[in-house]
C-alpha cells in the first residue's frame, strides 16, 4: 500500500469516527433546544441515552461476530446508511417515538463501526499501530467537543444539526476507499463464537488489555464524572471546574500521541503501567489536598486517565488475529457492561459512604492496573505487545 493510499484510508476512517463520535453524545446538548418543540422531560432523556448506549454494546458484538464471514468495508459503509438514517429521523422527528427510533439507529451505526474500523486502523498503520491509533483516538476527542458545540445552534435550528450531520454519513456509503484486509472466512472453517472467545480470554495480551481499559474508564465514570460535585462542595465556583475539565480534555490530545509513541518504543504494559501510577498518583493529591488547591489537578488527572485508552486498544488489536472483530466487539460490549455496572455500584453506595471515601476508593483500580502490567513486565513470558503476532 502506497503512503497516499494509506492517509486516504486512514482520513476516511478518521472523519467516520469523528461524525459517530459527535453523533453519540449529540442529543445531550441539543436536548434542552428540542425538549419544549417535542414536549419532553428529563426522564425522556434518560430513556434516550440509554438507547444508544444500548445499541452501541449490542451492536459491537453483532458487529464482531460478522467481520468473521463479511467485509470490513461493507460493515463500515452499512455504519455509514445507518448514521444517514438516524440523523434525518431524529432531525425530522415530531414526537419522542421517532427520535426513539433515530437515536436507535445511531447507536447501531456506532456499534458496527468500531470492530472492524478499529482492526482496519491498525492495518493500514502495521509499522507504527501505536501513534496510528492514538491519532485516530483523537477523533472522538474531537467529536466530542464538536457535539458539545452544537448547542449553540439555537432553540430555531436544532433539526439543522442533525440534518447537516446526515450528510456525511450519506457520502460516505456511496464512496469508501478500498484497505487490505484478510479474505473473509468460510463458513465451515469459522471456529464457534465461543470457542473462539474462550481462546481470546486465555491469552495474557487480550487480559491486559482488558486490565487497561478499565483503568481508563472506571476513572471517567467515577473520579472524573463526580469531580464536580465533589469540589462544588468544597467550595470551588463550577465554572472554575468546567474550564479545568475542559483544559485536561485539550491536555489529553498530545499525551494520547506520546502514549502512542511509548507503546511503539517500548510496548503496552510499560506505557499502561506509566500512566496508571501517574493517574493514582495525580488522583490521591487531588483528594488529599485543600480543594482550592486540589482541583488544579483535574487539568493533568483528566490529561493522563483518559490517555491510556488508545494504548489499551493498540493492545487488544495486537493481541487478536487478522480477523479480530469478533475479539474487539465482545471486549468493547463487555467494558461498556463494566462502566454501567461500576456506575450503578457507585450510585447506590453514596447511600452509605461519602463521594470522597468512594472515590479515593477508586483511585486503587488504576494502582491494582500498574501493578498488573509490572507483574507482566517481569514475566519472560509476557510477549512485547507492540506488534502484532
Amino acid at each position: 500500500m502506497t503512503m497516499s493510499s494509506r492517509r486516504l484510508n486512514f482520513s476516511y476512517l478518521w472523519t467516520l469516527y469523528f461524525i459517530l463520535g459527535g453523533a453519540e453524545t449529540m442529543i445531550s446538548p441539543l436536548f434542552p433546544l428540542l425538549r419544549d418543540d417535542l414536549h419532553l422531560g428529563e426522564s425522556h432523556q434518560a430513556a434516550l441515552l440509554a438507547v444508544v448506549a444500548t445499541g452501541i454494546a449490542s451492536f459491537n458484538i453483532i458487529s464482531g461476530a460478522s467481520t468473521r464471514l463479511l467485509n470490513e468495508r461493507a460493515i463500515i459503509r452499512l455504519a455509514a446508511v445507518f448514521l444517514f438514517i438516524g440523523m434525518l429521523i431524529s432531525g425530522t422527528a415530531q414526537s419522542f417515538g421517532p427520535l426513539v427510533l433515530g437515536q436507535a439507529c445511531l447507536g447501531v451505526a456506532f456499534g458496527l463501526f468500531f470492530p472492524p474500523a478499529l482492526a482496519a486502523v491498525a492495518r493500514i498503520s502495521p509499522d507504527a499501530p501505536g501513534r496510528a491509533i492514538a491519532i485516530y483516538g483523537l477523533a472522538y476527542s474531537v467529536g466530542l467537543a464538536a457535539a458539545a458545540m452544537s448547542a449553540h445552534a439555537g432553540q430555531d435550528h436544532w433539526r439543522w444539526v442533525f440534518m447537516v450531520t446526515a450528510i456525511p454519513g450519506l457520502a460516505a456509503f456511496v464512496w469508501a476507499p478500498r484497505w487490505p484486509e484478510p479474505e473473509p472466512e468460510a463458513e465451515s472453517a469459522a471456529p464457534p463464537l465461543i470457542a473462539q472467545l474462550v481462546e481470546y480470554g486465555r491469552t495474557r495480551s487480550y487480559r491486559l488489555a482488558g486490565f487497561a481499559s478499565f483503568g481508563g474508564v472506571s476513572m471517567h465514570y467515577v473520579v472524573i464524572g463526580f469531580a464536580p460535585v465533589y469540589f462544588v462542595a468544597g467550595g470551588i465556583d463550577i465554572r472554575r471546574i468546567a474550564i479545568l475539565l475542559a483544559a485536561g480534555r485539550l491536555l489529553s490530545a498530545p499525551v494520547k500521541l506520546i502514549a502512542g509513541s511509548l507503546y511503539d518504543r517500548r510496548g503496552g504494559p510499560w506505557a499502561t503501567r506509566l500512566m496508571m501510577w501517574m493517574t493514582s498518583v495525580t488522583g490521591v493529591l487531588l483528594i488529599l489536598l485543600p480543594a482550592r488547591i486540589g482541583v488544579y489537578l483535574l487539568v493533568p488527572f483528566v490529561g493522563v486517565a483518559v490517555s491510556v485508552l488508545p494504548v489499551s486498544n493498540a493492545m487488544l488489536v495486537a493481541a487478536l488475529p487478522e480477523r479480530s472483530g469478533w475479539g474487539i466487539g465482545i471486549f468493547r460490549a463487555s467494558l461498556l457492561g463494566l462502566a454501567g455496572l461500576l456506575a450503578g455500584c457507585v450510585s447506590l453506595l453514596l447511600k452509605y459512604f461519602e463521594l470522597e471515601t468512594l472515590m479515593f476508593a477508586a483511585l486503587g483500580i488504576p494502582a491494582l492496573v500498574a501493578f498488573s502490567m509490572h507483574r507482566a513486565l517481569k514475566d519472560p513470558r509476557q510477549p512485547n505487545t507492540s506488534t502484532r503476532t
